[in-house]
């Protein structure tokens, strides 16, 4: 089957913007994205990459994301997109476990490539080299291969439950069912314009945000790095019909100095994901008519469920009900279904849903029971069908957006011989909505603890799972099951932030 859709929308589509980069002052339509896939198709062929090859981009939001993806559909190749926030031993996992061939990258992030075999990496994105290979003046047809559509199309890692790098398998009808899925249940059409400002490596901003509306015929600006300011100023020029961001960015846009409620004036709506609400940015937004309306999704399962907007008025907390095409199931440890009320695991099943983890079969059967992938998520489902989050199964700190596995960075704090004892616990922020803590007994008395392990974690875990907030004490708290107490740790941390705001 062919899966070349972007060759169909530039066959169907009038000449129009498909993709703008504010930044690097350029203009793309669906025509040129075509060309340039084709063009990156046939340097790829060029370069020895053939079909099931896995072929990698370490970037931030640009156009290189949307020619290596749609080259990659054209040719049957694996696409690989990867977080250039990780620390270079996590990229290094990543790459090693992938197998990649081939990776594409922004020379501002090389550095972050440190280790990996200088055959890996191709082309700095930003290059003359790469203009002139992609540029639609110099087009190469390429002849689109057949693919099945249980064929691997790409691969997103994320950090799950162990620790350990995963690679989420998408096929291409799942790939290409979560775009549909998504475009359908928001309406999306060629009519309507958005700014991309979540990480393109994140399935909330490449599946959820960005295809939906290019598949759609629709015109998508890009934000490299989201900073407030700036996407105030991409607002109010571009003047976009929806935004699809994580609570953060929402509040880094309400806090910039530039911040003029006349730029949304076009909003149709404001969709927050990623991460757990934050109830002082939902409050703005309703004071200026507007409403904040959850979704929600995983790597494993990109959007999942979303609110409306009516019943976001009413229930601003839950995630609504699954979109077009998704069921779900909340399970008991037993694997009964739970009734009204009562909390359990979730559970998702769709033709969206990850098709498991590369080259971890054991783990990829222990994640689903009767076809619904478990999400690891702890939720309960009210008398209407609304579904709330009520708490991570594994204690996954989301803070910004990323996720932060309290044992990676316990073990880390660990290594250090003052530290006899941690314990790491998310506690809240308004701007981040949960940010890194750690419970410390120490060893031995050491006076300036706090600069000693700051200075050695940051050697060992990436920039957000550093912790922001340290409590010593003489003993950890443990529950009835002579376990850490990791909600009082957690209530004991909010307090200690609060003091610490005050002072």
């Amino acid at each position: 089957m062919n899966y070349d859709w972007i060759k169909t929308r530039s066959d169907y589509d009038e000449e129009k913007a498909a993709v703008i980069d504010p930044q690097k002052g350029t203009e793309w339509s669906y025509q040129e994205m075509n060309i340039r896939a084709e063009n990156l198709a046939n340097h790829l062929k060029d370069q020895g990459i053939k079909r099931g090859d896995v072929v990698g981009i370490f970037a931030p939001n640009d156009v290189a994301i949307f020619d290596l993806l749609l080259a990659s559909f054209k040719m049957g190749v694996v696409f690989l997109p990867i977080n250039w926030r990780l620390k270079p031993m996590e990229i290094q996992s990543i790459i090693e476990d992938s197998g990649v061939k081939m990776i594409f990258y922004s020379l501002r992030h090389k550095e972050s490539l440190t280790g990996t075999p200088e055959e890996l990496l191709h082309m700095d994105i930003d290059s003359a080299e790469y203009d002139e290979i992609c540029s639609p003046e110099n087009h190469r047809p390429f002849e689109t291969v057949d693919v099945e559509r249980d064929d691997l199309a790409s691969l997103m890692y994320t950090s799950g439950t162990t620790g350990l790098p995963k690679g989420v398998m998408f096929t291409y009808e799942s790939y290409v069912s979560n775009v549909i899925n998504a475009a359908l249940t928001y309406k999306t059409n060629a009519n309507q314009t958005s700014i991309i400002s979540t990480p393109m490596f994140h399935v909330l901003g490449l599946n959820d945000t960005a295809l939906p509306l290019l598949m759609a015929g629709g015109t998508l600006v890009l934000h490299r790095y989201f900073d407030g300011a700036e996407i105030n100023d991409l607002m109010a020029k571009f003047k976009p019909d929806y935004l699809i961001m994580i609570p953060t960015m929402f509040y880094g846009m309400l806090a910039a100095e530039n911040f003029n409620p006349k730029n949304f004036e076009n909003i149709e709506y404001l969709i927050q994901g990623g991460s757990a609400p934050l109830p002082a940015v939902q409050k703005k937004f309703e004071s200026m008519g507007l409403t904040l309306i959850n979704g929600y999704g995983l790597t494993e399962a990109p959007l999942a469920m979303v609110n409306t907007p009516h019943n976001s008025k009413v229930k601003p907390m839950t995630i609504g009900k699954p979109i077009m095409y998704v069921d779900m199931k909340l399970f008991n440890d037993d694997g009964s279904e739970t009734e009204d009320g009562e909390i359990g695991e979730l559970g998702v099943k769709g033709k969206n849903v990850t098709a498991g983890y590369w080259n971890k079969p054991e783990m990829t059967a222990k994640s689903f029971r009767d076809g619904y992938f478990l999400t690891g998520d702890l939720a309960k489902k009210d008398g209407e069908g609304d579904i709330f989050i009520v708490n991570r199964k594994k204690e996954l700190i989301i803070t910004g957006g990323e996720n932060v596995l309290p044992s990676e960075v316990e073990a880390a704090l660990s290594e250090h011989p003052i530290v006899k004892t941690a314990i790491v616990v998310g506690y809240d922020n308004p701007e981040y909505g949960e940010s890194v803590s750690a419970a410390i007994v120490l060893a031995e008395e050491t006076e300036n603890y706090e600069e000693i392990l700051d200075a050695h974690i940051r050697e060992r875990v990436a920039g957000y799972k550093i912790p922001r907030l340290y409590l010593e004490m003489k003993d950890i708290p443990l529950n009835s099951t002579a376990k850490p107490d990791r909600m009082e740790i957690q209530r004991m941390m909010n307090e200690k932030a609060k003091e610490k705001e005050m002072n």
